[in-house]
């Protein structure tokens, strides 16, 4: 958003950061950008020392009561860029009519049950500026977006627990949005992905009744996280194949019965590097599981049909994170160990009864979390040469009667579970 302004956001945000002005945390699945009270305090400032007493000449609105007075008195002007409000009962939407420049718009959730009884549907028809980038709605209560509205700016667009049905009534190519997050949207049954062809990150986590996505030859190569996770009434997943650029794909919770191939063998096999399982009835990983070579994370939680990995999985040679915890699987590969640059492997509740040898000689690896491994006997004699592990969990592993004496090796355990 903030380049689509005209800002080197890039390289702007990480001076700030340095400055410790601003502190970034996130990872592609979410983050935040987090900054101290007082510099919040001075941003506020800043905005309203020149004109303290005329809210509609400020750049940024925040203070309800302002909000409120403002459109009331139909008072807006090109100066606001920001808006963060809710919706209560009797308010007038009138006054955005005149803020032209307004960038970002924010309506954060709101107590009253029945949205559509404080803002009638003809006014945000009307009155939704087509100069916003960013445009945040949680709860949105209509069926679709304005008419009116012709998001030719808009980059960003978030509407969790929507009661959207589809975008538009009609087409309309929005060619500048990247961000498009509709998760929770219940009513939500099918999405035209060629009315948004350059979207970086999509996100429909929950939509239980979305029945297909449409895609189009030629559109989202630049996609690069796609969330379906449990959107349980898709009719198929092959549109997947097509992404060229995919760095992250969930699609947990969805029954699958086995991992489909296109999602191995398509363009993003040179792409992936998250890949999210989790909740299916997964009953095996297949051989080509191998052929992701830039995979980082893989999670197959609570995959409960999962017995066991293929001796393909050891071909990942950057894999991060490996989740096989509340599944079935008894045994581990030989060649684990050249995992090289594994650094978080749980096994909770699975039915391992003895770890790979060749474990020991993960020199990256930081977490190990063995607990409810019931089954387990034994732990390899060498685990003392894991010179990174900080954390061992090893809670309810009934059948484990010692630990190796090499455990005093470990240099860097921070946390050692045993009860």
């Amino acid at each position: 958003m903030l380049e689509s302004c005209g800002f080197h956001a890039t390289n702007g945000l990480r001076v700030l950061e340095q400055k410790s002005l601003i502190k970034i945390v996130g990872t592609f699945r979410g983050g935040f950008i987090n900054m101290h009270d007082r510099v919040i305090e001075m941003g506020e400032n800043i905005v309203r020392r020149e004109h303290p007493d005329e809210p509609e000449r400020h750049s940024r609105l925040w203070v309800q009561e302002e909000i409120e007075c403002v459109l009331a008195d139909n008072s807006g002007s090109e100066a606001t860029r920001c808006i963060i409000q809710r919706i209560t009962p009797g308010i007038s939407l009138e006054g955005m009519g005149n803020m032209k420049k307004l960038r970002c718009l924010t309506v954060n959730y709101t107590k009253y049950k029945f949205v559509s009884d404080c803002v009638k549907i003809d006014e945000v028809l009307q009155y939704f500026p087509n100069s916003l980038r960013y445009l945040y709605w949680m709860e949105y209560p209509y069926w679709c977006l304005p008419k009116t509205f012709k998001a030719n700016n808009l980059v960003a667009l978030e509407m969790s627990f929507s009661k959207i049905k589809q975008l538009w009534e009609g087409g309309k190519i929005m060619k500048k949005l990247k961000f498009l997050n509709l998760s929770n949207s219940k009513e939500l049954r099918s999405l035209d992905l060629g009315l948004t062809p350059n979207l970086e990150r999509l996100n429909l986590e929950d939509c239980k009744k979305l029945v297909a996505l449409v895609v189009h030859g030629g559109c989202l190569k630049t996609l690069v996280y796609l969330n379906l996770s449990y959107c349980d009434s898709l009719k198929s997943l092959s549109f997947i194949e097509q992404f060229e650029s995919l760095e992250v794909l969930d699609i947990g919770g969805l029954n699958l019965k086995e991992i489909p191939d296109y999602i191995i063998t398509g363009h993003s096999r040179n792409t992936l590097l998250e890949l999210n399982l989790s909740w299916n009835m997964i009953e095996e990983v297949p051989l080509s599981i191998g052929n992701l070579h830039k995979l980082v994370s893989l999670n197959l939680y609570n995959c409960s049909n999962l017995k066991s990995l293929p001796g393909s999985i050891c071909s990942l040679q950057h894999l991060r994170t490996l989740n096989l915890s509340y599944t079935v699987t008894k045994e581990l590969p030989e060649d684990l160990g050249q995992l090289e640059c594994l650094e978080e492997l749980d096994l909770t509740c699975t039915n391992v009864k003895h770890l790979p040898g060749s474990i020991c000689i993960l020199k990256h690896l930081n977490t190990l979390i063995l607990w409810g491994c019931k089954y387990l006997e034994k732990l390899p004699e060498d685990v003392g040469q894991l010179e990174s592990l900080g954390i061992l969990d090893l809670r309810s592993c009934s059948n484990l009667r010692e630990i190796p004496n090499s455990i005093c090796k470990l240099k860097c355990l921070k946390e050692l579970k045993l009860f």
